[in-house]
């Protein structure tokens, strides 16, 4: 009878630390909608030369790296600008379920696959009309 318990103990805690490893990755994705909103509207943002939107609208995009955005609009000028991605709270579960039990190939895999990182959910950027100063962004 003990020896069977033992047995179901341990495999509760191989499925608990199987179940936590890249858990960001599984719970969190690889990936992420962005909503980028432009003042003016119906400004064309195309993102990384491949992802092409009107904005407002919404982007899927990886979180494995950083992205590049260009907008344009007639009469305003052109701008350029960086979608950051930062640390994202799934780390701590990370932390608590791969490092404290001992399975560091799930940290591994979650800062390959994206899921130690995220991007703010929206975006927000002014343009400037042609000759007027450099334009502003916010997040």
């Amino acid at each position: 009878m003990r020896h069977g318990k033992r047995w179901q103990g341990g495999l509760i805690l191989c499925a608990l630390v199987g179940g936590l490893s890249g858990c960001g990755s599984w719970m969190h994705s690889d990936k992420q909608s962005v909503t980028i909103f432009t003042n003016p509207p119906e400004s064309t943002v195309v993102i990384d030369d491949y992802l092409h939107l009107t904005a407002p609208g919404t982007v899927t995009l990886s979180r494995k790296g950083n992205h590049l955005a260009q907008v344009v609009k007639d009469g305003y000028e052109p701008t350029s600008f960086k979608i950051d991605r930062t640390w994202s709270w799934w780390v701590l579960g990370d932390i608590f379920g791969c490092f404290i039990l001992f399975s560091p190939i799930c940290i591994t895999n979650d800062i390959d696959q994206g899921g130690y990182y995220t991007f703010d959910d929206k975006i927000y950027l002014t343009l400037e009309r042609r000759g007027e100063s450099a334009p502003s962004t916010s997040k």
